[in-house]
């Protein structure tokens, strides 16, 4: 599971571009193994399983980066600092930005199968291995937000960003992680995990699930339709 998740890295404008939407669900109608690249980026940005969120930054001062401080014990780890952003005369102050960051169904079957697609070649055989993957049913939903600025990321402590974290499906109660994960994506940027149990299960009946989480001061919220989620008549989550 861990190798899965650490395909899901930062995404580029450059991949922005080749998302548009194509004429018929590829996921539906083609077997993954014939997805293209553009097809498998797109499943990482655009698409029922991944969603875009615009946060706008500002006011952000250098620090160390320390990750998720749990008990003391931070999950990022290391002692890296964010990199400057140029000479402006005040360290403590960078301008206001907005920055894309992507939240994704790290657990759901299309999306393992686009990162299993993407370290293949196209007419490279899927591994024994690789198919067996794909063949777990993993025992948690598991939403990863990509893209994350490194000084957001080291504001919270982890059990801050628990308190702030939800599935919310339908009517239902809503549904707080049972654990969280944080993995670096570079030197300005992090991957955060968020495992959620499944309990009495996510169901069509649903109609949609809500992701919420906050950072700092950085609220992250994604709506996902899941009408738009079901692949061979099933839910994939």
């Amino acid at each position: 599971m861990r190798c899965m998740l650490a395909g899901i890295v930062g995404v580029g404008v450059a991949l922005l571009v080749a998302a548009a939407p194509s004429a018929a669900e590829f996921w539906l109608d083609k077997d993954f193994t014939r997805w293209s690249p553009n097809e498998v980026e797109r499943m990482f940005i655009d698409s029922p399983w991944a969603k875009k969120v615009t946060i706008v930054l500002g006011r952000l001062s250098e620090q160390p980066l320390e990750g998720f401080q749990g008990g003391g014990a931070g999950l990022g780890g290391g002692g890296d600092r964010p990199a400057r952003g140029g000479d402006v005369g005040d360290d403590e102050f960078q301008r206001i930005r907005r920055v894309n960051v992507f939240v994704v169904w790290a657990s759901a079957l299309p999306v393992r199968q686009a990162l299993v697609r993407r370290q293949v070649r196209p007419d490279a055989p899927i591994s024994p291995d690789q198919q067996r993957q794909l063949a777990e049913d993993w025992p948690l939903y598991t939403l990863a937000v990509a893209g994350m600025p490194t000084q957001v990321a080291a504001k919270s402590t982890i059990d801050e960003v628990r308190a702030r974290t939800a599935l919310k499906a339908g009517r239902k109660a809503p549904i707080a992680p049972q654990d969280i994960r944080l993995a670096r994506e570079g030197t300005r940027s992090v991957r955060i995990e968020f495992l959620f149990p499944k309990g009495d299960g996510i169901s069509p009946d649903d109609k949609e699930v809500v992701f919420t989480t906050k950072l700092g001061d950085v609220e992250i919220t994604r709506k996902f339709k899941l009408a738009d989620m079901m692949v061979g008549g099933r839910l994939a989550l």
